[in-house]
């Protein structure tokens, strides 16, 4: 099994929430220039390594997200 990718992770989070790059990055507290970096394919000349600090931003809004769907659910 290969492991996910920066590319990849972002893509899926960024589907998961139902958000554009933008409002994204916005949501992230991340500047929408620096995050461009962070979804570049890794060969990009243009590419960075997504912080720590980004990435636990980026978990922390996928746990609220999938908290208030299951409370959606519970509430249906």
């Amino acid at each position: 099994m290969t492991e996910q990718t920066q590319q990849e992770y972002l893509k899926a989070a960024k589907a998961a929430l139902g958000l554009e790059w933008d409002d994204f990055a916005e949501q992230a507290g991340i500047k929408p220039r620096a995050f461009k970096t962070y979804r570049m394919p890794s060969t990009s000349k243009d590419f960075r390594a997504l912080p720590p600090l980004a990435r636990s931003a980026i978990d922390r809004l996928l746990a609220d997200h999938q908290k208030k769907m299951r409370k959606a659910l519970k509430g249906a």
